[in-house]
């Protein structure tokens, strides 16, 4: 697990070594209990995140404070809140988690390669300008481990899709019989062009596939995998 602080908020990214989290598999006793171990290193109690079905788009779920819908019944790959203490998250095992704070609000985004061709980082950003009033320059992103450009290879199809979305995106791809795509580096790309500073975003920098007694990776696994979960919340 790694922790990050700020004044107003907590970052949580898992590891292997924090067990399966895919909530989706688990009864409700079995998901709490998981939720329990993996906060107790926390400096603050934190009822269990709110997460959402994730689907490969673009849409980011505003959750409020009296938010009803149960957690897995919302279609996004994304959410956002400016409610103190209520944790927001997303799974991964291979697709880019980045979470955002500012002092207004969190933000959890679940970017594998179909959202992040749709922009979900700059989409995450104008919603935090958009309802909440934040500015880009008061946020600090933080990007948790993916899949590597050493090992994310793509057919022709997926770079065709890229470059009809923006031509600037090719220089995040490089042949090596298939092509190679660099997620988070295209992630941390459209933060910045979203506006926010080059030193106020935070990678974590390692692969999923790469490193395989820290991280599962739904490539590696053959689809037999396990989940991490990234999440934030405001103090």
């Amino acid at each position: 697990m790694k922790i990050f602080e700020t004044k107003e908020s907590i970052a949580v990214f898992s590891d292997r070594n924090d067990g399966d989290l895919n909530f989706y598999n688990f009864n409700s006793e079995q998901i709490n209990t998981k939720w329990e171990s993996l906060t107790s290193k926390l400096p603050i109690k934190v009822s269990l995140a709110k997460y959402v079905n994730q689907v490969h788009k673009s849409d980011i779920v505003q959750v409020t404070k009296d938010d009803t819908f149960p957690n897995s019944s919302v279609n996004a790959d994304g959410l956002i809140t400016n409610i103190s203490q209520k944790a927001i998250g997303v799974f991964t095992a291979d697709c880019c988690p980045v979470l955002i704070s500012s002092k207004k609000s969190v933000s959890a985004t679940h970017a594998g390669w179909k959202s992040t061709c749709q922009s979900i980082c700059s989409k995450t950003v104008k919603k935090h300008q958009e309802i909440f009033g934040t500015k880009p320059s008061e946020m600090t992103a933080f990007i948790g481990p993916c899949i590597g450009k050493c090992c994310f290879e793509l057919g022709d199809e997926v770079y065709e899709k890229f470059i009809g979305e923006n031509k600037e995106w090719s220089k995040f791809f490089s042949k090596k019989g298939k092509w190679h795509l660099d997620l988070r580096g295209l992630n941390r790309f459209q933060l910045e062009e979203a506006g926010i500073p080059n030193n106020q975003i935070i990678d974590l920098d390692e692969c999923t596939y790469c490193l395989q007694d820290k991280y599962f990776s739904y490539r590696r696994m053959k689809k037999h995998n396990g989940s991490m979960f990234s999440f934030i919340f405001l103090k």
